[in-house]
């Protein structure tokens, strides 16, 4: 089997309503590209890249420059299976992880289907279903409250705060939600780095006082004596997201001794620097969570099957925000049972794309 042809289409579907993080993370979109990568076996893969400009410094433009231009060339005639040459080829481009790890994943869903098996047993097999957590965008508390209890009926009982911008309003968000959500439900806090040394242990000694489980990167990465302070301070685990980009990241961090648990993206990482990432992160006796890039429900199954596969994830996943998207590119609706993804069987991702709604959503760049 060899790929005989990738292809790239951006699109365009507005959130419900729009998610805001830090001090100046703002999306009110899903703007992101449908990968393709098509084989002479007549064998499809399928996977969405997620441009974040703010955080990785690409496009849709560039991603559907990258690939076009640089990745393609590099990849069509291989064998889909040879993910080490094919990754030694894209490594000789510098960054543009979510292209990268959408030609990654892509290649993964080829080789579920070339196995006749759902990736997530490809993987490792761990489990077929996928418990999620919410997360909670900056917004007055009686509307984060509000939002946080409709999904606690709908099953969810985990919740990701996004905190960092007022330090006072995110410790009474926290007090607000743990008295209307009750003791039995996990909250944590995601900083998206934009505290001050002392502001973040003065938030977060007064959250401790309300349950939170753990808090995902309160300070600048680069702030390393401060964040190993705060980590000293504090009785619950940091979470690493933007230190933890790459497997030399995750080596990096794990000897500085800050973090606690590792966040996964695998739009970001693919599965094969993901798998290096979860493994390293056993090893240290780090617990991982799959983490989201508000991915569509196209980009949300290939997250699931890894967040299924593997024992050391060993909390709930983020990647439900595919419930704030309008409208969908799958042929079918995710299954979801009591805050729980249910995997498809089908070889593969489970990903049959519409392509009515796709050519409704495309955009031209």
């Amino acid at each position: 089997m060899k790929i005989s042809d990738v292809e790239v289409i951006p699109f365009r579907i507005p959130y419900h309503t729009p998610l805001k993080w830090g001090l100046a993370g703002y999306l009110d979109a899903a703007e992101h590209v449908l990968v393709r990568i098509r084989t002479d076996e007549g064998i499809v893969g399928c996977a969405e890249a997620t441009p974040r400009p703010t955080i990785y410094g690409e496009s849709q433009r560039s991603i559907a420059f990258a690939i076009e231009h640089w990745f393609k060339p590099m990849i069509v005639g291989k064998d889909p299976f040879a993910t080490e040459t094919i990754w030694g080829e894209l490594e000789t481009i510098y960054w543009n992880p979510t292209a990268k790890g959408a030609i990654d994943l892509a290649l993964h869903d080829i080789q579920a289907k070339a196995a006749g098996i759902p990736a997530y047993r490809l993987l490792g097999g761990w489990s077929n279903q996928v418990p999620l957590s919410w997360m909670v965008g900056i917004n007055p508390i009686e509307l984060m409250v509000e939002e946080a209890l409709i999904r606690k009926d709908e099953g969810f009982k985990a919740f990701k705060i996004k905190v960092g911008v007022d330090p006072d309003k995110d410790t009474q968000v926290v007090k607000a939600l743990r008295e209307k959500l009750g003791e039995d439900v996990l909250i944590y806090v995601d900083g998206n780095q934009a505290y001050s040394t002392q502001q973040a242990i003065r938030a977060l000694e007064a959250m401790e006082e309300y349950g939170i489980g753990m808090v995902e990167e309160p300070l600048p990465v680069w702030n390393w004596r401060g964040r190993l302070e705060v980590a000293d301070r504090l009785s619950v685990p940091i979470m690493g997201d933007e230190s933890v980009f790459t497997p030399h990241d995750v080596a990096r961090e794990i000897e500085l001794g800050v973090i606690g648990i590792i966040s996964i993206k695998t739009p970001r990482t693919g599965y094969y620097q993901s798998r290096k990432i979860i493994q390293m992160a056993e090893l240290a006796g780090i617990g991982c969570l799959v983490g989201t890039q508000a991915e569509s429900s196209l980009g949300t199954l290939p997250s699931a099957h890894f967040a299924a596969a593997f024992q050391n994830i060993r909390y709930p996943s983020e990647i439900s925000y595919f419930l704030n998207i309008k409208d969908s590119l799958l042929q079918e609706p995710i299954r979801l049972r009591d805050g729980a993804i249910e995997l498809p069987q089908e070889p593969g991702f489970g990903v049959k794309v519409d392509e009515d709604k796709l050519k409704k959503y495309r955009v031209d760049i």
